[in-house]
């Protein structure tokens, strides 16, 4: 690429930002995400003030760069065109509204939403802003970065098939995954934060990582299952973004480790936030981010090989 399509390239990724910024704010006013929470006492969060208003304009607009510059990167390396990479794009937003924001509040943040420290429709506002966010998003970042005009590099990789083992192994290895790099990273990443261990459990108390697991199935023996759920629906939704990657299993890890830390909400932590304290917001956004960089790394690798493999058996 040279330095006429770079500097375009770099153009059209800062108005991608600037869409998705005003996007966002569109998203939660149509959602009422955006209102303040109101306790049980019938008192609201204090509005922010001008100066506080532009600070968080500020940090949307840096969030909404990072996510578009991944964006560029997803449609520049995708194999497909058009509606297919507008498709994919769609379910990748909306994943991180839906299995990340609104399935993470109903597990963990059920306290605080009784207390009234946070909405209690916040999932359904979520997953909402989402369905707004992706469906007005997708085809505006394509467009603009030429999704729909160009002839995809690469289209013969999107004619091999997959078999059903194949299929089915590739879902349940990366569902494994998720369910142990959650925990591992949530554990020795965020959970080593005393002051995370005070907002979601009301002590600093710490077990060792083998008595936490066991409390939280006998505690809370539903939580597994619901966590190796998610990780099936999170796979499920990226799985398209991921198979139109072009390149081979190093390559495709790559993007899809940028594509997960990038909309896996980690970035959103960044920003000041209405929920958690700054400590517990920080701790989350390394655990995030460490862990999209493994588990994004694994599930590209994963049908990396799988793809070659397909490839060879098909020649």
């Amino acid at each position: 690429m040279g330095a006429r399509s770079s500097i375009g390239v770099g153009l059209r990724t800062i108005v991608v930002a600037v869409g998705l910024t005003i996007i966002f704010m569109v998203g939660t006013l149509v959602s009422g995400l955006g209102r303040p929470a109101t306790s049980a006492a019938g008192t609201t969060a204090a509005t922010p003030s001008a100066g506080q208003g532009g600070d968080i304009l500020l940090w949307l607009f840096v969030v909404s760069l990072l996510q578009a510059a991944v964006v560029t990167y997803l449609v520049l390396e995708a194999t497909w065109s058009g509606w297919r990479i507008t498709g994919a794009l769609f379910l990748v937003v909306l994943n991180m509204w839906m299995t990340q924001t609104a399935v993470e509040s109903v597990s963990y943040l059920r306290g605080h939403i009784f207390q009234g420290q946070v909405a209690s429709g916040f999932a359904t506002q979520a997953v909402v802003t989402g369905l707004v966010i992706a469906t007005l998003f997708a085809p505006f970042a394509v467009w603009m970065l030429g999704g729909f005009r160009r002839i995809a590099p690469g289209a013969t990789i999107e004619c091999v098939h997959w078999s059903a083992a194949r299929w089915t192994g590739t879902l349940a290895a990366t569902t494994v995954a998720f369910v142990a790099l959650y925990y591992l990273c949530g554990y020795y990443i965020a959970w080593q934060n005393p002051a995370l261990r005070q907002f979601y459990s009301g002590t600093t108390e710490i077990r060792p990582f083998w008595g936490q697991i066991g409390w939280t199935w006998s505690s809370t023996p539903w939580m597994v299952p619901l966590q190796a759920g998610r990780g099936l629906l999170f796979v499920a939704m990226t799985l398209p973004a991921v198979r139109m990657l072009r390149g081979g299993p190093v390559r495709v890890a790559f993007g899809t480790a940028l594509m997960y830390v990038g909309w896996d909400g980690s970035l959103g932590l960044i920003m000041p936030n209405p929920i958690f304290p700054p400590s517990v917001a920080h701790s989350h956004l390394v655990e995030l981010m460490v862990w999209g960089l493994l588990f994004g790394s694994f599930v590209g690798w994963i049908v990396g090989r799988g793809r070659a493999a397909a490839e060879t058996a098909a020649l």
